[in-house]
Order: C-alpha cells, then structure tokens, then sequence
C-alpha cells in the first residue's frame, strides 16, 4: 500500500539534480542508517532541488514520520515527498482498523472519557471529537500510527476555548525574543480569532514543522498559518558517518 502523497514544502519549478542535492543526499541517508529506528530500512533516496523522496517500505506510518522527520532535520531540505514509501504488509479492513485504535486509545485514562470519534477509509483515519489538551495530538497520532494498515491520520480534533490573550501568551512563551533556549530562527507568531499566523525564518524544515505542532499543541487553537521561509547562512556540510 503507498502512504498518501505529502509534500511539506516545495517552492519553485523542480529542476535536475545539483552538486547540493548531492550532499543532502549523502547527509540524508547517513542520517537514516545512523538512528536507530530507521537503521533496518533499505531506501532510495533521491534529492531533487532540495525536494527529498525516499522510496522503499517501512513498517508503519510511525516509521514513515521518523524518515520524513530525520530528512528535515538535514540543513538544505526543503521538503520531504513521501508518496513513495509503502507500508509493508496490507492492513486489516477499515471496520477492524477502527475497533484497534478504539481498544488502543481507551485503554489511556485521559482519553478514556472523550475518546476521540474514529473513521477510517482506505487506511486512512480521521480523528474528531474533543480533546481536553492540544499538546496529546501528537500522542495519539503515533498511537494511530503504530496500528498496522494505517497509512494516514487526519487531525480534526477540536480543543477548549481559549481567549486570544492567552493563547498569545504560550504563542511568546514559545517564540518569544527571551526565550532560553530561543526558537531557532526568528519567529514572529500572532493569533485572532484562534488563527495562529507564523511568519519569519527557520534554519531547518524541521525547525519549520516543530513551529507548527506548537501552534497547534495550544488550547483554542482552530488554524494555523505557516508562512515561515527556509533561510539558512551557511553552506551544506558532508555529514561523515
């Protein structure tokens, strides 16, 4: 089965191969044998105008996330398509993959009481519902993702209301210029209306996608809006091994 076709940032017209492409190529797959949950797999990584697009199979969609997030920690990427990754064994039928995460996410007292509504289509589930914390996304996407035949979690969960004020607090406590240790970068983050607006510059993709999990980890939280800009000062460096 292939995992949905994702793409987390891809600017311009995708050209040929350059020298740069080759050394995030090399730095990326140094990374993915070097760590240990991803040693195992035997990928094809290709770099194409800083675009990464690794191919092979993965054991599930928690092992899909880690390449994707090992890649975007390397300075120069600028996006991850991991359409061409695939899961290693077919999954059960939707209904069965439903009663799995219903058992799995039940057995977890502080979900226990508003568990999350579940549907599941083509391996694909959708989460909606109440979420008492909007920092327990995460935790549920990786308790998702490590039940065989998931290839996918859409996350529609709704959280607590929260005022703008308060939600701006967290926002600096985050981003903030005093912030120690500070937020790679410079991240300007304002909220309305419970629409989260990041603008600004990261070094790293990583940098860029751990923006937004924080945004959305917050109470009241309905949107975010990722204009952030990959900028980073130095050359691309080998990684050796």
């Amino acid at each position: 089965m292939r995992l949905p076709f994702l793409v987390f940032l891809l600017a311009g017209v995708v050209r040929a191969g350059t020298l740069d492409d080759m050394d995030l190529r090399s730095n990326v797959e140094t990374s993915i044998r070097g760590t240990a949950q991803t040693a195992n797999l035997h990928l094809k990584i290709d770099v194409v105008d800083g675009l990464v697009i690794p191919q092979g199979v993965v054991r599930d969609l928690n092992q899909a996330d880690d390449v994707v997030e090992l890649a975007a920690k390397i300075k120069g990427v600028k996006g991850v398509d991991r359409s061409k990754l695939r899961l290693e064994f077919t999954g059960p039928p939707d209904e069965q993959i439903v009663q799995m995460i219903d058992r799995q996410v039940l057995a977890i007292p502080k979900f226990a009481s508003t568990g999350p509504r579940v549907v599941v289509r083509s391996g694909i589930v959708t989460l909606s519902g109440k979420l008492k914390n909007g920092s327990w996304r995460r935790e549920l996407r990786e308790l998702c993702g490590a039940i065989e035949g998931v290839q996918d979690v859409i996350d529609e969960m709704e959280t607590p209301d929260t005022p703008d004020d308060r939600i701006q607090k967290v926002l600096d406590a985050s981003f903030g210029p005093r912030v120690t240790p500070p937020f790679p970068g410079k991240v300007r983050a304002t909220v309305k209306e419970g629409a989260v607006s990041l603008e600004g510059r990261v070094p790293r993709l990583s940098d860029r996608m751990s923006a937004s999990r924080k945004a959305w980890a917050i109470n009241g939280v309905r949107r975010v809006d990722d204009h952030l800009e990959l900028k980073t000062g130095t050359a691309i460096q080998v990684v050796r091994p």
